[in-house]
């Protein structure tokens, strides 16, 4: 069921869930029915009929024509389309083109004709890494109905254009990783820095979500992460069971192949020059060559587990999504943002469009928005922080620390300009790391350099904010050291009930003593390996950071706070957890205090992993998903049910 559009509630710009072009045809000539044909819908010219709503403008809708077509399945549809002021005494003349995305989003291929007439048994929000393996899984239940709802682009692969860089695994499609970038897939969000500064983060925006423009790292969680999480009352969670569903899913030569996600590693041969001095240097300052670096306990030198085939990038799209697009139980629907959670007394029942679409749900709906964009819409649903939703006057459906406990890697980078013939067009960005415990946490594996081979960052007037490269600008190349058992964390909070409105992001980076010597720790470890002779062969001598600094703590902890950057693995801010220990759903992703309702993105990971996110959302994801699709909770599902690609 779908709430309808009407003149007298549509307000200029807010009620149009499709993106519009620039270009404009008479609505009556065959050339506006082709325009549409070529932008890939399932239209055809005889069935498009398209006539004027009989209703009058009112002062509020001024500036706006209302058209009704039919979509070539009999279903009758309505669009209010703005038209330009100059054009306000023409309104009946032309309308604009609806762009190929918008009628991808409008006409999937299998359900477009009764997609809005029907409720589903599960709606899934956002299709990123966790969405995909959550919506896959419980379709398996041939008795479920599912509806997977993405905001950013599909990247379908049979697309006659697929989506720029999602497919080059040599790369990383973020700005500045990659010589091409599509801004489109992302959501290009500011946090705070200490100081006072911002940062601008990528956040993807596109089907696959990080996996499809991340670097593809599949590390995994290790023993001192799951004792953290039984401890906050998740004993499901322990690393025996973690364990098995990892393996469960990898197609690793290295770990097994039993799995449908292909892991590999690069080979000496295929590292690139700066890589393979990483790793000369990484053992010149006395640590240990390792091959596997996702076996229990490794800590060393050695080669990113990452996902791909060749030099195509594998996401969670790929191994999840697209062996079930033709399911008759399955829907995705690009190109939709959600505004909130819609319930019938204390049970979700769907949900709301920021479009104003409204999709309901029999049985469940599962948010997998991710760390930032989950906890924006439980709390715009009325689910969190009583302080907060009253605030911005919505009433509280359920008071849960929604937004808190928001976790990240801080990342400090130590950079430097390659030398000349070091970097070549086709090496691979990023291929070696080394993990290590610090003095602090013997056994936590808690700190990790990772070389990076490329990186170009436009001067800071061009974009106002720091980048992963810290305030160096350029082609650089050099390590992200990283510190990946912080105990600062920080807070998601919306500034008002806008769902267009991104919500305030506050990551509080070390914050702690502890923090800060970890990262103290870090970049004095990675100043070794950036001067020893291997690197000095690659790189010129580190940019801003000097021997003088990296020897007094004070000075080297105003220079980690210039530089400070963000690894992007932004999790725990719906976490999981006991509710007396500052849970917001319990072991099963179930949100606390209502019904019908859970998450199962990397939000609920209880605390952050000391490894790159994006697997371990993956398990989470794994685990929730199986359980919905046989009805039990977690811990008693089946694993598994996808065949390997």
């Amino acid at each position: 069921m779908v709430h309808s559009y009407n003149t007298e509630s549509a307000t200029s710009g807010t009620f149009l869930p499709f993106y519009l072009s620039t270009a404009r045809v008479h609505p009556k000539t065959p050339a506006f029915a082709r325009d549409l044909n070529s932008a890939g819908a399932d239209l055809n010219p005889d069935t498009i009929k398209l006539a004027f709503a009989a209703q009058p403008f009112s002062r509020r809708n001024e500036g706006l024509q209302s058209y009704k077509f039919h979509n070539g399945t009999g279903t009758l549809r309505t669009a209010f389309i703005p038209i330009p002021s100059n054009q306000s005494t023409k309104r009946s003349s032309f309308v604009k083109v609806v762009s190929r995305a918008a009628i991808h989003c409008a006409a999937n291929t299998k359900s477009t004709g009764n997609m809005h007439s029907k409720t589903y048994t599960h709606i899934v929000v956002g299709a990123g890494s966790a969405g995909c393996v959550v919506a896959a899984r419980i379709a398996e239940n041939r008795g479920f109905d599912v509806l997977l709802l993405e905001a950013g682009l599909d990247c379908d692969p049979e697309a006659s254009e697929p989506l720029v860089g999602v497919r080059d695994s040599r790369r990383v499609p973020m700005r500045g990783q990659s010589e091409v970038f599509d801004p489109a897939l992302d959501w290009n969000i500011d946090v705070a820095l200490p100081h006072g500064e911002s940062m601008q983060i990528p956040q993807a925006k596109v089907v696959g979500g990080g996996s499809s423009i991340n670097g593809g790292t599949a590390l995994r969680s290790t023993v001192a992460d799951s004792e953290e999480w039984i401890e906050l009352g998740n004993d499901r969670w322990d690393f025996d069971s973690v364990y098995q569903v990892y393996e469960s899913l990898e197609d690793d030569q290295l770990r097994g192949t039993h799995g449908p996600h292909p892991i590999v590693r690069a080979s000496m041969t295929e590292a690139g020059k700066i890589q393979r001095a990483f790793l000369d240097g990484a053992v010149a300052a006395g640590m240990p060559l390792i091959q596997d670096l996702n076996a229990t306990g490794a800590e060393g030198a050695g080669p990113s587990p990452v996902c791909r085939r060749g030099y195509r990038r594998i996401s969670a799209a790929n191994t999840f999504i697209d062996p079930i697009r033709n399911w008759t139980n399955f829907t995705i629907l690009p190109n939709s943002q959600v505004d909130k959670v819609f319930f019938s007394g204390r049970r979700a029942s769907g949900v709301l469009l920021a479009s104003g679409q409204a999709f309901h749900a029999s049985q469940e709906v599962i948010i997998c928005a991710g760390a930032i964009f989950s906890p924006a819409i439980l709390q715009r649903s009325g689910i969190g922080p009583s302080r907060l939703l009253e605030a911005v006057q919505l009433g509280v459906i359920s008071d849960l620390p929604v937004g808190t406990n928001l976790s990240d890697h801080p990342c400090i980078p130590v950079v430097a300009r390659p030398r000349a013939g070091t970097y070549q067009d086709g090496d691979y960005s990023l291929q070696m790391q080394t993990r290590w415990s610090s003095s602090q946490r013997p056994g936590a594996i808690d700190l990790q350099m990772v070389c990076f081979s490329y990186l170009f960052v436009p001067p800071l007037a061009a974009h106002g904010t720091r980048s992963l490269a810290g305030t160096a600008t350029g082609h650089v190349a050099g390590i992200g050291c990283n510190v990946n058992k912080p105990t600062s964390t920080g807070l998601v909070a919306i500034r008002s009930r806008n769902a267009t409105e991104y919500p305030a992001v506050t990551p509080n980076y070390l914050q702690t003593d502890h923090d800060r010597k970890a990262a103290r720790e870090v970049v004095r470890r990675a100043y070794r390996v950036m001067t020893t002779p291997a690197m000095q062969r690659v790189l010129e001598e580190p940019l801003t950071l000097t021997r003088r600094t990296v020897d007094d703590d004070d000075a080297l902890d105003g220079w980690i706070l210039s530089q400070l950057s963000s690894t992007y693995h932004f999790c725990g801010s719906c976490r999981m957890a006991a509710r007396d220990r500052g849970g917001v759903v319990d072991q099963s992703g179930r949100v606390y205090g209502v019904r019908g309702l859970r998450v199962a993105d990397a939000s609920v990971i209880p605390t952050v992993p000391a490894s790159n996110t994006m697997w371990t959302t993956v398990i989470f994801a794994e685990r929730i998903g199986c359980s919905i699709r046989d009805g039990v909770d977690v811990g008693a599902a089946s694993r598994g049910g996808l065949s390997r690609l």
